[in-house]
C-alpha cells in the first residue's frame, strides 16, 4: 500500500502489525527506519487533523526516544484529508502487563527477576516525566499504553488521545479505563469535556509502578470486610487502598498470598500512600514522575541478591527475602532461574560431615540435681499483735475460771446462776480473740505452698536436657533430609515424566490468558480482579479458587470453569514431547532452594544448640533460686502458723 506524508512525499506500508479499536498499525517500508504506521478505520474529525498536525510539528527527539509520537500525517492523495499518521516503532516490545503479570511474565520475560521489573518501573516514570514536562497529559492511563522491551526500554503509545495543547488550544482526551481512573474522575458519563491534569496522570503513573512491584496486583482490590460487594470503581471512589497502613483501616484488606508495599523502602510506601488518599487530591501532590524516577533509582542501588536462590533481588532494608518466604507459603514460583544448578547435596562446597562433627561437639547439658533446702535453725517466728498475746493470756486461764465459775454456779443461789452464765461466755469470746490471726497465717501458709509447688513444677521442666535433645532431633531430621535430596530429585523428575500429559496440559492451558477472551459476564474489571487474586490464566481456574473471591458467584464462576474445559477438550497429548526447560529448570530451581535452607540449618547448628545450652543452664539458675526462696517462705510461714495454732 502506498500513502502519502504531510510533505507529500511517498510512503509504503508492509505487514500488519495489530489492530485495535480505532485503527490499525501497519509496518513502514523504509530500510534502517524503526517506523510504523496507524491508519484509522473510519474518517477522522476536522479536530482530530487539527490535533495531529500540531502534534507533528511538536515532535522532538526526547518525545520520539518515549512514546510513539506522531511525526508526519498519512494521506491518501497529497492534498486529501488525513486517514493516519507515522511514528516510531516498539521494537521486540510487549505489553507492560506481559511483563508484570507472573503468567505473562514466565512466557514473554522467563529470564526476568525483581530488578529487571524496578528497572522497568523506573523507565516507565521517566517516560511519563518526560511527557509532562513538554506540556502533555496522557489521560487514559492504562497497561496497554506502555511497551516493554527486553532491555527494559519502554514506549508509551495511541499518543494521538494524549490531551495536547497548542497555543491557547487545548485537544482533550476523550476515553478513559476505570480502573485507573482517579477517584476524582470516577462516576462521570463521559470524558469528552473532563479537562485532565497533570495530577491525574500521577495516579495512574503509581498504579503502573504499583503493578510492577507487587506482582500485578491492583491497589484497590482487596478483601472487603462489608457485607455488600465493593466493584472495583466505587473502593477507588472512596479511597479504599487495600494495602493501607494500618491494614484493614479502608474496610479493605489485601487478597490472600500477596506481596505488599511492606517489602519497600518506607519513603516509596509512604508515596503509595499519599498518590491513593485524598491527600493526594486536596493537596495536588501526589507523587511527580521525577520523584518515582528519584525513588527507583535509589532502589535499584539498594537491591540485594538472595543468599537462597540467585534469580531473587529484594530491598536490602528488609530483613528477609520475601519472594523465598513467598514461594514456601504458596509453593508458586515468582521468578524461574533458567541457570539453577544440581541441587544434589554434592553439588556444593558445603561438608556435611565436617558440619554434623561440629553440631556433636557441642555437649548436652544433661540433668541438673534438684536444690537441696536446709531449714534455717535460727528461723522465728512472726511477733504477735497485742491482742493476740492477750488471747492467749486468756486462753491459758480460761480452765481455771470455767472450773471457777462452775463451783460457784452450783454453791451459789440460784439467782447468781445468769452471772455465772455471762462470765462463762466472756471467756470463751476472749479466748477465742485469736482467730482472725489464725486464719490470715494458715492463708499465708497454703499461699506459700503452691507458690513453692509451682516453682517446683518448672524446675523440673527445666532439670531435664528435652529442649536441647529435641533441637538436636530437629538437626538429625535436617541432616536426613539433605541426604535424602538427590533421591527425592530423582523422584521428582521422574513424575515429570509420568505424569507428562498433566504438565503438557497445564502448560498449554497457561498459554489461555483470561485477558484476552471474551468469557460472558467476564469484563475488563472482572478480568482485573481475578489477575489481582492469582487467576491470570485457564491453569489456574478451578471451582473452589474462582467462588472464593468477592463478587464471583455461581454463574460467573461456572462460565469461567465451562471455558476452561472448553480449551481442555481442544488439547492433543504428545506422548513424544519431552518435558518443557522451564519445567525442569523450576524443579531443579525449588531444590537447589531447599538444599541451600538445609545448608543454612546445618550450618548453625553449633550455634543454635550452644544457645539452647546456654538458655538452659541460665534458667536452671534462676529456677534453683526461686526454689529454694519458695521453700524458705513455706518454712517462715509454718513456723508463723505453729504459733497460733
Amino acid at each position: 500500500m502506498e500513502l502519502f506524508d504531510g510533505q507529500g512525499r511517498k510512503v509504503s506500508l508492509g505487514n500488519e502489525l495489530g489492530r485495535g479499536g480505532e485503527g490499525t498499525a501497519f509496518d513502514v517500508l523504509l530500510p534502517g527506519a524503526n517506523l510504523a504506521a496507524k491508519l484509522y478505520h473510519g474518517p477522522v474529525s476536522k479536530e482530530k487533523q487539527e490535533k495531529l498536525r500540531a502534534m507533528v510539528a511538536r515532535s522532538d527527539d526526547r518525545l520520539k526516544a518515549i512514546a510513539a509520537w506522531p511525526l508526519e500525517t498519512l494521506h491518501l492523495t497529497r492534498q486529501g484529508p488525513t486517514i493516519g499518521f507515522v511514528m516510531p516503532k516498539a521494537v521486540n516490545a510487549e505489553p507492560l502487563h506481559h511483563l508484570y503479570g507472573p503468567g505473562h511474565r514466565k512466557q514473554q520475560f522467563p529470564d526476568a527477576d525483581w530488578a529487571f521489573l524496578v528497572n522497568a518501573a523506573r523507565n516507565v516514570a521517566a517516560a511519563f516525566a518526560v511527557l509532562h514536562a513538554s506540556g502533555c497529559v496522557v489521560g487514559d492511563v492504562n497497561p496497554n499504553l506502555v511497551f516493554v522491551g527486553r532491555n527494559t526500554v519502554t514506549r508509551l503509545i495511541d499518543c494521538d488521545s494524549f490531551q495536547f495543547s497548542s497555543g491557547n488550544r487545548v485537544f482533550g482526551c476523550e476515553v478513559g479505563v476505570p480502573l485507573f481512573t482517579p477517584p476524582e474522575l470516577q462516576g462521570l458519563s463521559s470524558m469528552r469535556d473532563a479537562m485532565r491534569t497533570v495530577n491525574h496522570d500521577r495516579f495512574g503513573l503509581s498504579l503502573l509502578i504499583f503493578h510492577l512491584l507487587l506482582m500485578g496486583r491492583h491497589p484497590f482490590f482487596g478483601v472487603y470486610s462489608g457485607r455488600e460487594d465493593m466493584p472495583p470503581e466505587r473502593a477507588i471512589k472512596e479511597f479504599r487502598y487495600a494495602f493501607s497502613s494500618p491494614a484493614g483501616s479502608q474496610g479493605m484488606r489485601p487478597p490472600p498470598n500477596t506481596v505488599g508495599p511492606e517489602i519497600l523502602p518506607p519513603s516509596m510506601v509512604a508515596m503509595f500512600e499519599l498518590a491513593f488518599s485524598k491527600a493526594g487530591v486536596q493537596s495536588n501532590a501526589r507523587p511527580t514522575a521525577m520523584q518515582w524516577v528519584t525513588a527507583l533509582d535509589g532502589l535499584k542501588n539498594q537491591l540485594r541478591t538472595c543468599s537462597t536462590d540467585s534469580v531473587h533481588k529484594y530491598y536490602a532494608g528488609i530483613g528477609a527475602c520475601p519472594w523465598c518466604q513467598l514461594e514456601s507459603r504458596t509453593g508458586f514460583v515468582c521468578f524461574i532461574n533458567m541457570l539453577a544448578g544440581s541441587p544434589g547435596p554434592g553439588s556444593s562446597s558445603f561438608d556435611l560431615a565436617r558440619a554434623w562433627s561440629n553440631i556433636l561437639a557441642i555437649a548436652s547439658p544433661g540433668t541438673a540435681a534438684a536444690p537441696s533446702f536446709v531449714r534455717p535453725k535460727n528461723l522465728k517466728a512472726k511477733a504477735l499483735p497485742a491482742e493476740m498475746r492477750r488471747a492467749q493470756t486468756w486462753r491459758q486461764l480460761r480452765p481455771w475460771i470455767a472450773v471457777a465459775v462452775s463451783v460457784a454456779g452450783i454453791a451459789a443461789a440460784q439467782q447468781y446462776a445468769v452471772l455465772f452464765l455471762v462470765l462463762s461466755s466472756l471467756c470463751f469470746i476472749w479466748g477465742n480473740g485469736a482467730a482472725p490471726e489464725r486464719i490470715q497465717r494458715k492463708a499465708a501458709l497454703d499461699l506459700a505452698n503452691k507458690v513453692s509447688a509451682a516453682a517446683w513444677s518448672q524446675w523440673a521442666s527445666a532439670a531435664t536436657d528435652k529442649s536441647f535433645q529435641d533441637n538436636l532431633e530437629e538437626l538429625k531430621q535436617t541432616r536426613r533430609e539433605y541426604e535424602e535430596l538427590g533421591q527425592r530429585l530423582a523422584q521428582d523428575k521422574q513424575r515429570l515424566h509420568s505424569n507428562a500429559r498433566e504438565i503438557q496440559l497445564r502448560n498449554y492451558l497457561e498459554r489461555f490468558f483470561i485477558s484476552d477472551h471474551d468469557i460472558p459476564g467476564i469484563g475488563p474489571t472482572r478480568k482485573a480482579m481475578l489477575e489481582s487474586f492469582g487467576v491470570e490464566s485457564a491453569a489456574d481456574v478451578s471451582w473452589n479458587r474462582v467462588r472464593s473471591i468477592k463478587g464471583f458467584g455461581e454463574r460467573l464462576t461456572g462460565e469461567l470453569v465451562a471455558w476452561r474445559k472448553s480449551l481442555e477438550a481442544r488439547f492433543v497429548f504428545d506422548p513424544n514431547k519431552g518435558i518443557a526447560p522451564a519445567d525442569l529448570a523450576t524443579l531443579q530451581q525449588r531444590y537447589a532452594q531447599l538444599r541451600r535452607q538445609l545448608e543454612g540449618a546445618l550450618a548453625a547448628g553449633p550455634s543454635q544448640l550452644t544457645q539452647s545450652k546456654n538458655k538452659l543452664e541460665q534458667q536452671r539458675g534462676y529456677l534453683r533460686e526461686m526454689v529454694l526462696n519458695a521453700d524458705l517462705q513455706v518454712a517462715q510461714a509454718e513456723e508463723d502458723y505453729r504459733v497460733v495454732k
